[in-house]
């Protein structure tokens, strides 16, 4: 332990210590941001995405099987219904759509168990 002649010196001691601690802190702080910072990009979020899409197959087929369904729905729509300028037509046109994608997506769930 150091010895110190008066309260003074010590207290000189004790202040550059505490800066020295500040300091530290505040490089480990920065760090720990940039690091956080880079794995919060929209690019590194999107890459990471597709990696566990990739890696796990239940995701992978749970979007195949949702992709399938809303094509499904929109084909079947866009084939018996057409294109409209009614808006009962389109509000038909919707839940066409939306029975279809329901009954495809229950279709799929039963091949698949």
């Amino acid at each position: 332990m150091k010895t110190y002649k008066n309260q003074s010196e010590r207290l000189d001691d004790l202040i550059l210590q505490m800066q020295e601690k500040r300091n530290s802190e505040f490089a480990q702080m920065r760090s720990q941001f940039h690091q956080v910072y880079n794995e919060l990009k929209p690019v590194n979020l999107l890459n990471q995405a597709l990696v566990d899409i990739r890696e796990t197959p239940y995701v992978r087929r749970n979007l195949l099987e949702s992709v399938v369904s809303i094509a499904g729905g929109y084909l079947s729509k866009k084939m018996i219904m057409g294109e409209s300028n009614s808006f009962i037509k389109k509000v038909m046109g919707y839940a066409l759509q939306y029975g279809m994608t329901y009954f495809i997506s229950r279709k799929i769930d039963e091949k698949m168990s």
